[in-house]
Order: structure tokens, then C-alpha cells, then sequence
């Protein structure tokens, strides 16, 4: 068992083709979330649930990132 303490969590999903759409979704989230958004990652587990089609080429994917609120915007 991973203890994981309290706090805020970012949540991003995506569905596609797969690997791609994984790929995408965690390149989007720091090119694109982070930069324009008050919020900076914080130490913690990165959690990654991914549900693939039965032949392996769509993907659902749900990303959870601990984030906390930057102080300066």
C-alpha cells in the first residue's frame, strides 16, 4: 500500500488511439495546464489509470497530479 497524504489534486482525462493519446495528454498538461494556470506540481504520487480496448489501439486514460497553488499569482 502507497501512503498518500491529503491534498489537491489535478485531474485530466483523454480517450484515442493509444499510445498516443497518453502521450499527448501528459505533454498537453505541461506545455499547455501548468503554464497558464496558478497551480505547480508538489511532491506526491503521480497516478495514471488507463483502460485500453480489447486490441490494444484506444485508450481511456484519467492522470491525477498533486498540485498546490503558486504563492505569487
Amino acid at each position: 500500500m502507497l501512503p498518500v497524504p491529503p491534498g489537491t489534486w489535478a485531474v485530466f482525462t483523454t480517450s484515442g488511439p493509444a499510445p498516443q493519446a497518453i502521450q499527448e495528454l501528459w505533454r498537453d498538461v505541461f506545455t499547455e495546464w501548468f503554464p497558464s494556470n496558478p497551480y505547480r506540481s508538489r511532491p506526491g504520487p503521480e497516478i495514471l489509470r488507463t483502460d485500453l480496448s480489447a486490441d490494444g489501439t484506444q485508450a481511456d486514460a484519467e492522470l491525477w497530479l498533486p498540485v498546490e497553488r503558486e504563492a505569487s499569482r
